[in-house]
């Protein structure tokens, strides 16, 4: 993959547990898609600072290449608006001001004064040495976040960057603000050597709940082929891993059920009740299968799918050829 310098140490570490839950989740077994990597990165190189989105309706992969971007490039600060409690603005600027508060903290020279010798405009005392603790009004607008940003700027050199990554932007609760703020008080204007990469649904441009004035790309992911979405090679190997307990026969009618139902997926229930298998172990075989389908809550029940068309479609014309096994 095409990674961009990445002397600004992030430590995963850092990360709330959740979020590292989900780029482990999202970033396994990836392949393919370099054409996402060459695009941010030509971005990158491109502009002195910016806003990069990739857009994509859901399970097109978007959460995807910006968690295996996460995992190949250490200088990158991350949030997920999608976890349970994260979508509001408040929650942002806590998470992603801390992570900066810290590394100012281990960014800077020995010796540190004292926190008596420090001026009312540094930041205030680290708990313990590890958590930075935000000032009363930090979440009340953009203003500390952007100060944290320029702060950094001046201590970047050249090719050195910051970036943060924020998956789902369109998850945000629009409520959690004043109404004509920036989602999650995204600056309008940003320092040299600072950039965000941001996913989302598909959105209408006047909608986009952003007013930037700062270089800006958008990656729409609908305007690539399947072709380019994942290559042969990567079909196989993720149909290698399906199947490498075996297939049985459970599975592969479960298999076959999968590539012909239609986008919205079928529940294990239903599945269970087509093929007259126990749905005990449906859900086994399912569940086995997880890191490659798309899980869509119904009602009271899950529907599953093949997390791309084009997989469930190369999946079907193997069945149909006789060249499952």
């Amino acid at each position: 993959m095409n990674t961009s310098p990445s002397q600004i140490a992030i430590n995963f570490a850092s990360y709330p547990t959740e979020f590292q839950q989900v780029i482990l989740e999202k970033s396994q077994n990836f392949i393919g898609r370099e054409f996402a990597f060459t695009t941010i990165n030509e971005f990158l190189h491109h502009y002195n600072r910016g806003y990069f989105t990739i857009v994509g309706v859901p399970g097109s992969g978007k959460s995807a290449i910006l968690a295996k971007y996460v995992t190949e490039n250490s200088n990158v600060v991350y949030y997920n608006a999608q976890v349970e409690g994260k979508n509001c603005a408040e929650e942002f600027l806590k998470d992603v001001c801390t992570q900066l508060i810290e590394w100012l903290h281990s960014a800077s020279t020995p010796p540190q004064p004292s926190p008596q010798a420090r001026r009312e405009e540094d930041f205030p005392p680290f708990t313990g040495g590890v958590r930075g603790v935000l000032p009363d009004n930090a979440t009340k607008g953009s203003w500390f976040l952007s100060l944290l940003l320029q702060k950094i700027s001046d201590k970047l050199e050249p090719p050195q960057r910051l970036i943060i990554a924020i998956d789902a932007l369109d998850a945000i609760d629009r409520n959690s603000q004043p109404l004509g703020t920036n989602l999650f008080y995204l600056p309008r204007y940003l320092p040299d050597g600072v950039y965000f990469i941001l996913t989302r649904r598909p959105f209408k441009r006047e909608k986009s709940g952003l007013l930037i004035e700062a270089p800006s790309q958008i990656l729409d992911l609908s305007e690539y082929s399947e072709q380019n979405w994942d290559d042969v090679h990567s079909f196989i190997q993720h149909w290698q891993k399906m199947k490498q307990e075996g297939l049985s026969d459970v599975a592969l009618k479960v298999l076959r059920v999968l590539t012909s139902a239609s986008k919205g997926g079928m529940s294990a229930s239903a599945i269970a009740q087509i093929i007259d298998e126990d749905e005990y172990e449906v859900e086994e075989v399912l569940e086995n299968w997880l890191e490659f389908l798309v899980q869509q809550r119904i009602d009271t029940k899950t529907n599953y799918s093949f997390y791309h068309a084009s997989f469930r479609n190369w999946l079907a014309e193997r069945l149909s050829n006789g060249k499952i096994e």
